[in-house]
């Protein structure tokens, strides 16, 4: 049986996606082998879909065209490794310099620069942003997890930028709304232990599940009888 599980019991024509966590020994990297299959699956309703059941592939109305992205600590060295690039040459070459001096190291959008005919060109490094999202509903606690998840790495890319020396934020520099939204989840996630576990891995695999449920999140924590 596998560490995790991805489920998702129609209601009324739409199929909410769950987790079950299966053994304490699971961990992000297990979370996202049982995620991916849902990117290709036609038969979950997902919002911007042609007809609403589409694969991801392809997508033409897709998040990649817009999307605020800042990489994970993981996928952020798992970047910068892949293009030979130092993480200095990475945020000089691949990241807004205006987001860069407000502290923010969001990827150059508008499209995602990453994109390539369509198509994201460094699929199996890509962030914990672009991996969850599928445009598709979530169960209330799943939806928290993978939340808090991709915030947690986040967080630890801008620590880690930080400490450093590459992150040094302009005082006078203007935030929009949408940096000020990031900024205020940033301060909120700062303090938590889970940005250390992060800081501190070399691959998702390195990153237990359980350390990141909460109160209310306790329910996806379903362990084999």
């Amino acid at each position: 049986m596998s560490k995790v599980e991805v489920y998702y019991p129609n209601q009324e024509g739409v199929s909410e996606v769950c987790l079950r966590i299966r053994d304490e020994s699971a961990t992000l990297e297990d979370l996202l082998q049982a995620w991916q299959p849902l990117c290709d699956d036609s038969s979950l309703f997902k919002s911007f879909a042609p007809g609403n059941h589409a694969p991801c592939k392809g997508c033409t109305v897709n998040c990649c065209q817009s999307a605020y992205v800042i990489p994970d600590l993981i996928a952020f060295k798992r970047m910068a490794e892949g293009l030979h690039l130092s993480h200095r040459d990475f945020l000089s070459a691949y990241f807004q310099a205006d987001k860069l001096a407000v502290g923010l190291p969001r990827m150059k959008p508008n499209p995602c620069i990453f994109l390539q005919n369509n198509i994201c060109s460094i699929y199996p490094w890509r962030s914990l942003i672009c991996r969850f999202y599928i445009c598709t509903p979530l169960n209330g606690a799943t939806e928290q997890l993978v939340y808090s998840l991709t915030w947690t790495g986040i967080t630890a890319t801008i620590v880690k930028l930080e400490e450093a020396g590459l992150l040094q934020p302009d005082p006078g520099a203007g935030m929009s709304s949408m940096d000020m939204l990031f900024n205020d989840l940033i301060v909120e996630y700062r303090d938590k232990p889970g940005v250390r576990l992060f800081m501190e891995a070399d691959t998702y695999r390195d990153i237990a599940l359980l350390p990141f449920l909460d109160s209310y999140t306790s329910e996806l924590w379903q362990p084999c009888p």
